[in-house]
């Protein structure tokens, strides 16, 4: 790994599969710190101290914990009650937060209205990994090797702050790149965030007309396509909720494309039909080309 982790203790709040994903990775790593989790879910710290991946056993840890990285994993609606949780946990004033939820600008909302110290020490991140599955059991320590995270910093964040954060995610494998939290939002609204709408209104779709036979006669492309329809209905909640804009506007955008697909195949203009599916082979050749360069 080519970045060093530079902080003495590390604290995931929310042990599921990104968060439970992040302490695997320490332990291979081999990070010298100490390592605690907590979790709604009692079952989740439990296990994961008995694999020995964090030092505490229960939502009990050390209150003057030195050099912290503390990183909210949790759902996006629940991250200013986690955050309340953990001053309430926590006394050190060296101490540096993160996050690595796929909304950005509610969240810099809810810091703006908090102290402005809080502010200032909250980085923001997003691994760009993930699973249909979720929970601690789900979690894997390769999940972020070879994955990009975006940093989001603010006008609040110190360059020295945002390096720190940026190091800790190359450490675990991932390359970074910068993004507003405004454009961040836009971007994945589109490209993360649009996919699980197509997905779960497909798979609704789909088991309105045929039920049960929805997969008894498909091929394994309808099980990849709507593999994402599986993920977790409380965490996707959050998101639709918290990047309602974007993703209404890319709704409407994908909209205009059924229609145009729509008016082709009613009116049997093959001609139409040809170059509109050659058009969009083209881009996305081209730009998965161009990812992969």
């Amino acid at each position: 790994m080519s970045s060093s982790i530079n902080f003495k203790n590390i604290l995931v709040v929310g042990v599921g599969l990104i968060g439970g994903s992040i302490i695997r990775a320490l332990k291979e790593s081999s990070f010298s710190g100490g390592v605690y989790g907590i979790d709604s879910d009692k079952r989740a710290v439990t296990s994961a101290y008995d694999l020995g991946f964090i030092q505490n056993k229960d939502i009990n840890i050390p209150k003057d914990l030195d050099d912290l990285l503390v990183i909210f994993s949790v759902p996006v609606l629940s991250i200013q009650e986690a955050m309340s949780q953990i001053n309430i946990m926590i006394n050190t004033k060296n101490v540096i937060y993160t996050d690595t939820l796929s909304v950005k600008s509610s969240i810099l909302n809810t810091l703006k209205a908090l102290d402005k110290t809080f502010l200032k020490r909250f980085v923001l991140s997003h691994p760009i990994a993930g699973s249909e599955q979720s929970g601690f059991s789900a979690s894997s320590a390769a999940l972020f090797k070879e994955k990009l995270s975006i940093i989001c910093p603010h006008e609040d964040n110190s360059e020295q702050d945002v390096s720190k954060i940026e190091d800790f995610w190359k450490a675990l494998g991932s390359y970074t790149k910068k993004l507003s939290a405004n454009d961040h939002d836009e971007l994945f609204g589109k490209t993360s965030h649009m996919p699980h709408v197509i997905a779960y209104a497909l798979m609704d779709s789909l088991y309105q007309d045929l039920g049960e036979k929805t997969f008894l006669y498909s091929g394994g492309s309808l099980e990849d396509y709507t593999r994402i329809a599986s993920s977790d209905p409380i965490m996707w909640k959050d998101i639709m909720v918290s990047n309602d804009k974007s993703i209404l506007s890319s709704i409407e955008s994908f909209k205009r494309s059924l229609d145009e697909l729509s008016e082709l195949i009613g009116t049997n203009n093959t001609t139409g039909l040809i170059e509109f599916f050659s058009t969009v082979k083209n881009a996305r050749d081209k730009s998965i080309s161009g990812k992969e360069d």
